[in-house]
């Protein structure tokens, strides 16, 4: 028996998905709103920009590492078609 069945640990909730979603669509939507965009407070930030849109990325890869799915049940049989 391997330390992952006798440990188990739960699957990541629903809040989980919806956080690492809202990261990349929220810096895809900061650096087109930079890049594309006058708008005031951002143009502001200058080349700070690409800092705070790198550490979103960044962000949702940790976000990403963290997530856990529900184990994987190897099937019994398999069927042939």
């Amino acid at each position: 028996m391997s330390y992952r069945e006798s440990n188990p640990k739960p699957p990541s909730g629903p809040w989980h998905g919806a956080l690492s979603t809202a990261l990349i669509f929220g810096s895809a939507a900061w650096i087109l709103v930079y890049t594309l965009l006058d708008v005031r407070p951002v143009e502001a930030l200058g080349a700070w920009n690409y800092v705070g849109v790198l550490g979103l990325v960044v962000l949702n890869t940790i976000v990403g590492r963290t997530w856990r799915g529900t184990p994987y049940a190897r099937p019994t049989h398999t069927s042939r078609l």
